[in-house]
C-alpha cells in the first residue's frame, strides 16, 4: 500500500515525439516517489508552465526548433534555475553530452538505455548527482575531455567550439557567409574567420573540402 505521507519529487517531461512522451509519462507516474506535473512537446510552452510551477527535474530531449542543445539547456537554467535537467536523447552523446553538461544539465542518457537505468538516473539527479554512461565516462577519462587533440579530421562535434559547430552545420545546409551572418547576428568577416578556423581544426585544405565535410556531417 502506498504511504500517503511520501513526498513526491515533481517531474516535467519535454519530448517532441508523442509516443515517447506518453510512454515516459506512464512509466514515471507509476513510481511511488515521483509525480509528473507536466508534459509537453514544445519548449516555449514547457517554459511557461515550469515558471508557474517549477519541477524538481526536467527530463528532456532537444529536438525543438533551430537552437543548439546547449543553448536550450542554458535557456531553461536561466528561466527555471531551481530545476535539474536530465537529457534523454537519441542524439549521439559523444557529440552533445559535454556541451549540455557545461551548459547546466546534470546528466545525459541515450534512449537505448533500459528503463531501470533511466529510473536510477532520475533519482540520482534528484539527489544532486551527475549521470554519465560508461561509454561517455571512458571517453572523458581516456581523452581528458571529449574534444580530443586538434587537427584530427572527421570529428567536428568534438573539436569545434559551440559557435564553430553552428557555422559548420549551416555551411552543410547550403548557407553562404552572408546568410549565416544574418542568422547568427555576426558580420560576414567574422563568419569567414570562423570558417578558416574550422578548416584548420579539421585539417581541410579548401573551402570546397569544408563544404563537402559539412554536407556529410549534416546528412549523417
Amino acid at each position: 500500500m502506498l504511504n500517503t505521507n511520501t513526498v513526491k519529487s515533481k517531474l516535467f517531461i519535454l519530448e517532441d515525439q508523442p509516443i515517447v512522451l506518453e510512454g515516459l509519462n506512464r512509466m514515471l507516474e507509476g513510481q511511488d516517489d515521483l509525480e509528473v506535473i507536466g508534459i509537453c512537446g514544445k519548449l516555449d510552452e514547457a517554459l511557461e508552465k515550469m515558471k508557474q510551477n517549477p519541477p524538481n527535474l526536467l527530463l528532456m530531449d532537444f529536438g525543438h526548433g533551430d537552437k543548439p542543445p546547449q543553448d536550450i539547456v542554458k535557456q531553461i537554467k536561466d528561466e527555471v534555475p531551481s530545476t535539474h535537467v536530465l537529457i534523454f536523447s537519441s542524439h549521439d552523446e559523444n557529440l552533445y553530452a559535454e556541451r549540455c553538461l557545461r551548459a547546466g544539465a546534470m546528466g545525459y542518457l541515450m534512449k537505448t538505455e533500459p528503463v531501470p537505468r533511466l529510473l536510477l538516473a532520475v533519482r540520482q539527479v534528484l539527489g544532486g548527482g551527475f549521470v554519465f554512461s560508461a561509454n561517455l565516462l571512458n571517453s572523458i577519462v581516456a581523452g581528458n575531455g571529449l574534444r580530443g587533440a586538434a587537427g584530427a579530421r572527421g570529428e567536428p562535434g568534438r573539436l569545434l567550439s559551440d559557435r564553430q559547430l553552428e557555422v559548420f552545420e549551416m555551411v552543410g545546409r547550403g548557407m553562404d557567409s552572408h546568410s549565416i551572418a544574418e542568422k547568427l547576428n555576426l558580420s560576414s568577416k567574422t563568419v569567414d574567420a570562423h570558417k578558416a578556423n574550422i578548416r584548420q581544426k579539421l585539417g581541410l585544405d579548401s573551402a570546397r573540402e569544408l563544404l563537402m565535410e559539412a554536407v556529410r556531417w549534416v546528412e549523417k
